[in-house]
């Protein structure tokens, strides 16, 4: 599965990803962590999305 997914620094110096198609966003400390994060969170999204 392919999805695209923006990367940036927030004001408070976080860092935000964002999985552009399902509005799933996530932080963290480090751009890898905010990637990890976003894509437990997609995981989750999708799984929910998934039941009748």
């Amino acid at each position: 599965m392919k999805f695209e997914v923006e990367v940036y620094q927030n004001e408070a110096r976080e860092w935000v990803a964002t999985a552009v198609a399902y509005g799933v966003t996530a932080t963290g400390r480090t751009e890898k962590e905010a990637l990890a994060r976003v894509l437990e969170a997609l995981a989750q999204h999708l799984k929910t999305a998934a039941r009748p």
